[in-house]
């Protein structure tokens, strides 16, 4: 089955419905939203913003919720133990996303929440463990994804030890951090912790030549399974036009290979 293409709100601008707007009309069949707040648009948990969110997902369908403002509150703290912060926001962010139908609460661990230490890798295995348990008792599941290398990555999955948490593939932090998509895919996928949605986008050092960050999709596509694929480069002001073509290369890497005609 060929894999469906989301666009990311996040990436393209803080206004919801814009941005949907943006989405569809460059081809995407899905839409992720973020919840939002501080430099990040309204949070969901505003009512009007919430009743917007849901009008948009009656538009498009919305699979994911990504909670990006855990980054600038910090998920855990250094004593080993959960932010307190960190947990009232995305039990709200959990509200929200049922009410938009979405089936996986995004939870990222990067800026704030980067468990670079003993202490805070403690800290955020106790609040995904906690988060798990709430996401699974709403027939949720929990998405995480952090700079860490895939060895540290499955090992704090262990730590946590919950089936409702899956692990993001996302081809760009993966070659920052020095790692090979393919291998986590691999090593992720046997352990059963991998996310059916792969995001797709250049590492922060840029592509080594127009769409490379495509090249090796059919590839994880084939070691995955996944069920839909995230463009995730920066479509905001001069780069909206790269959206369409991120798409097209999308769905062209996705495409079965068919077999040589011998005649």
């Amino acid at each position: 089955m060929t894999p469906a293409v989301a666009a990311p709100q996040w990436r393209i601008g803080t206004d919801r419905r814009r941005a949907a707007r943006t989405a569809l009309a460059a081809g995407a069949d899905l839409l992720h939203l973020d919840y939002g707040g501080a430099h990040r648009g309204t949070p969901l948990g505003e009512p009007a913003a919430l009743r917007e969110a849901a009008a948009i997902a009656g538009d498009i369908p919305v699979p994911v919720l990504a909670v990006n403002h855990v980054n600038d509150l910090g998920l855990a703290e250094e004593r080993g133990t959960a932010n307190p912060a960190a947990l009232a926001l995305l039990e709200r962010a959990q509200d929200c996303a049922l009410r938009l139908g979405a089936g996986v609460l995004h939870v990222p661990g990067f800026r704030r929440s980067t468990p670079a230490t003993a202490g805070l890798r403690a800290g955020t295995a106790d609040a995904l463990r906690t988060l798990c348990e709430r996401a699974a008792s709403a027939g949720l599941v929990l998405a995480y994804e952090s700079p860490l290398g895939h060895r540290d990555l499955l090992a704090l999955a262990r730590r946590v030890d919950h089936p409702a948490l899956r692990l993001v593939l996302d081809t760009g932090n993966l070659r920052d951090a020095g790692e090979d998509p393919l291998a986590f895919a691999r090593e992720a996928g046997a352990a059963g912790l991998l996310l059916p949605d792969l995001h797709v986008k250049d590492p922060a050092a840029g592509p080594a030549a127009p769409g490379s960050a495509f090249a090796e999709l059919p590839a994880l596509l084939a070691r995955s399974a996944a069920r839909s694929v995230l463009v995730e480069n920066d479509y905001r002001g001069a780069g909206a036009a790269r959206l369409p073509e991120d798409i097209r290369l999308c769905r062209a890497a996705a495409e079965p290979t068919r077999p040589e005609d011998p005649r």
